[in-house]
């Protein structure tokens, strides 16, 4: 009996699975109207709430993003956006938020709000392999034309602390050719990134640190920009049922783009390294993503380390050729 019980659960499951991901349009959907009307009640009760020290609180409205947050963070993020925009302006690579009102020095700031957008993580969920690459492509030269051109004033902000740092010294054989520390974006992750006109437009929003670092981070070395958003490509929600598919490809195409914008022909090696070495650091339950919080997309740490141990390969090939 007991085993009877056992092959019927066992067939039932895998009929699910069968049935989830014949769905997968369908569930996608679903979870989208799910963090929709999370969102929506996240910004409702952030309206009416005070904030504290370390949160950063933002409110919706039809034409703007309010963000309330610790003054400190809130300075720095409005200088950066500021001396992104005119880069913006000046390569017509990439927008950013106009910043529209608030108080920096009181927390509180007040950006445009860019409709019709979508986050390049989900949009690359479902797009084509050749549309993905060219916008990852864009996000590469974009990211190469922000660490040669930003600079910020002196004080402002902190360097990237450990164990995100790397110094030039510790990426074995590979050679610095470029100049190692830069003024960083911080968070350059793929919810940061936002798609416009289904891939014609990319713009670059939330200039502050990362909070996994810290969010008055504003330099360090030019990989962990580059490597932030790699790390976010190879998340999923739900296993496979919403992953990006070609995030190899996405990936290769962004650091070539990279490279070769900065003149730069080792960033794939230095990136493939770096990732690697920060294999522990991924694999804590604060980074990769805890079992509990099933909404939220969950790092594919095997995955990332497969393509980091093939972009040392790529290097090593080369070398032999």
């Amino acid at each position: 009996m007991t085993e009877s019980v056992l092959v019927f659960a066992v067939m039932a499951s895998s009929s699910l699975l069968l049935l989830a991901w014949q769905r997968r349009p369908v569930l996608r959907l679903v979870l989208r109207l799910l963090r929709w009307r999370r969102d929506r009640v996240s910004a409702a009760t952030n309206a009416r709430a005070g904030v504290a020290i370390g949160q950063r609180l933002t409110q919706l409205t039809p034409t703007r993003v309010v963000k309330q947050q610790d003054p400190t963070v809130a300075v720095i993020e409005a200088e950066k956006t500021r001396r992104a925009a005119a880069i913006a302006s000046m390569t017509e690579l990439f927008d950013v938020p106009r910043l529209v009102g608030g108080t920096p020095t009181l927390g509180r700031i007040e950006f445009e709000r860019i409709v019709g957008v979508e986050p390049m993580w989900s949009w690359l969920v479902g797009c084509r392999r050749e549309a993905g690459c060219a916008m990852a492509e864009r996000a590469g030269e974009s990211l190469a034309v922000i660490h040669e051109t930003l600079r910020l004033p002196v004080g402002l902000g902190e360097s990237l602390a450990e164990p995100w740092r790397v110094e030039p010294g510790a990426v074995v054989d590979v050679s610095m050719t470029q100049d190692h520390e830069v003024a960083l974006h911080g968070d350059f992750n793929a919810w940061n990134l936002l798609v416009v006109d289904n891939g014609q437009r990319l713009v670059i929003t939330d200039w502050a640190g990362s909070d996994l670092c810290s969010p008055s981070v504003v330099r360090g070395p030019w990989v962990f920009d580059a490597a932030w958003l790699i790390i976010t490509l190879f998340r999923s929600r739900l296993g496979p049922i919403e992953r990006i598919g070609h995030a190899e490809a996405f990936s290769r195409a962004f650091l070539d783009s990279y490279a070769r914008a900065r003149r730069l022909p080792e960033a794939p090696a230095v990136c493939g390294r770096y990732l690697a070495s920060l294999a522990p650091v991924l694999s804590r339950p604060v980074i990769r993503g805890r079992r509990g919080q099933w909404l939220r997309p969950k790092l594919d740490v095997a995955r990332l380390g497969r393509f980091a141990a093939e972009l040392c390969g790529r290097t090593a090939r080369r070398r032999a050729a």
